[in-house]
């Protein structure tokens, strides 16, 4: 038995007579093998695989003198014995190159799924990157966007004209968020506000002349935001690089000061109760969808020469001040002019209704023109009232035409024109005769056109 002398060196531990095991000491644990983590596969060495290539040489050669000891005499019987030795080699042979063939096949099915592996993670890792970059770029407009509108919100002028052309920019470099932003300008434009009155007295209080300037300044403005939703809603402008399609614009009872808008492109428009400042250029504009202009008020010349109406048409209970031109113009849809009261003169020629068009209870207080005027629908005129002279020279009417209550005055002509359909003159008056002409000529002299 071995026991613990006091003269000895100490051990490391005493335990029954056994010394420590140094396996557990850290300068041990520091110099052993490093740890492997569950599911780990350890990698063959070069060493293994030269050590297992010798083993395998040294064991095919022992074979081989072994066969040749045992079986090389010569004896017809140990021929036949090697020759089935030699068939079972050939068969392991062929059997290890099988193997062997399945473990290389097995080896380029790993490697072509570990390819496939990483591609769909480099595939996840860029889909990751680019929605990490998409949410950066969609929190960079929002940021844009709310900042922009706190400043249209602003009491200083100049302030508001910044936030304008923040969204004039953010809008042209980020298409989605177009529609988003006229209608932003829109609501701008629809907010209440009277044109400035002439300049007060210089002898009038400071309040008086501060809210005269806060209006001029105001008026800067809004034109401003109109020549923004004017230049990008034109195609021809800049050659088009600017120009924002499929828009639609709400301005309903709106204030609008010189508005021209001459060439643009609109989807759906609405202008209803919309006020016309100055004169409004409207020329070669195309409405693409449903338009609106019932119950809005030109003060100014109004032009709306070759227009393109595509769909319908409403400028119901409108009032047009000062002359109204629709000369050219196309109107596809169904139009209506229900209750319009022009002030001025009118005109209508060479204008196309494809639809069907109603003029009931208008009123063409000044001379109106329809010459060479084509409606291929229906065309309801009844309660209409001319009050000065009335030209429907050379007009063709494909559909019915009634002119039933139809008040006329002054120079009324029909010549030259078509009718095709149903024709209605019911309760007609010329000059308050009862007009029911036996043939659509001049009913009345020419006098002082």
């Amino acid at each position: 038995m071995v026991t613990c002398s006091s003269d000895s060196k100490p051990a490391p531990r005493c335990d029954h007579g056994l010394m420590a095991d140094d396996s557990h000491s850290p300068e041990s644990s520091r110099t052993g093998p490093p740890s492997r983590s569950p599911g780990e596969h350890r990698t063959l060495s070069n060493r293994t695989i030269t050590i297992c290539a010798g083993l395998l040489l040294v064991f095919a050669v022992a074979a081989c003198w072994v066969l040749f000891f045992l079986y090389g005499k010569g004896t017809d019987a140990d021929k036949a014995r090697l020759e089935a030795v030699r068939t079972v080699g050939t068969i392991v042979l062929g059997a290890g190159g099988a193997i062997a063939l399945l473990l290389a096949a097995r080896r380029q099915q790993t490697a072509e799924q570990d390819l496939l592996t990483k591609r769909h993670d480099l595939v996840l890792r860029e889909q990751a990157n680019d929605d990490a970059r998409h949410d950066a770029a969609e929190r960079r407009i929002s940021d844009l966007y709310l900042k922009a509108v706190e400043q249209l919100g602003a009491d200083k002028a100049p302030v508001r004209l910044a936030g304008l052309y923040a969204l004039d920019r953010l809008a042209q470099d980020n298409p989605p968020q177009r529609q988003t932003i006229v209608n932003v300008i829109s609501a701008y434009l629809r907010m209440p506000y009277e044109l400035p009155n002439k300049p007060p007295d210089p002898g009038a209080k400071k309040e008086i002349h501060d809210e005269h300037r806060s209006d001029i300044q105001e008026r800067e403005v809004r034109t401003t935001a109109q020549r923004i939703l004017t230049d990008h809603l034109d195609p021809t402008y800049q050659e088009g690089k600017r120009f924002w399609p499929d828009i639609d614009v709400d301005l309903s009872g709106a204030l609008l000061i010189d508005l021209r808008f001459r060439d643009c492109r609109l989807n759906n428009a609405r202008f209803s109760n919309a006020r016309f400042c100055g004169d409004t250029l409207l020329m070669g504009i195309h409405f693409e969808g449903e338009t609106r202009f019932d119950g809005a008020t030109f003060t100014g010349d109004s032009w709306f020469s070759e227009a393109q109406f595509t769909g319908n048409v409403r400028f119901d209970q409108a009032t047009f001040e000062a002359s109204a031109r629709f000369d050219a113009a196309t109107f596809k849809g169904t139009t209506t002019f229900r209750s319009a009261s022009f002030l001025r003169e009118a005109r209508f020629n060479d204008t196309t209704f494809t639809g069907s068009v109603v003029f009931s209870k208008a009123v063409f207080t000044d001379r109106v023109n329809f010459d060479d005027a084509t409606f291929f629908e229906d065309a309801y005129l009844p309660g209409v009232t001319f009050a000065s002279r009335s030209y429907f020279t050379e007009a063709s009417f494909a559909g019915d035409a009634w002119f039933n209550q139809v008040t006329f005055s002054g120079y009324t002509t029909f010549d030259g024109t078509t009718f095709s359909g149903d024709i209605r003159f019911t309760d007609s008056t010329l000059d308050g005769v009862p007009f029911t002409p036996p043939q659509l000529g001049s009913h009345k002299p020419f006098e002082d056109e």
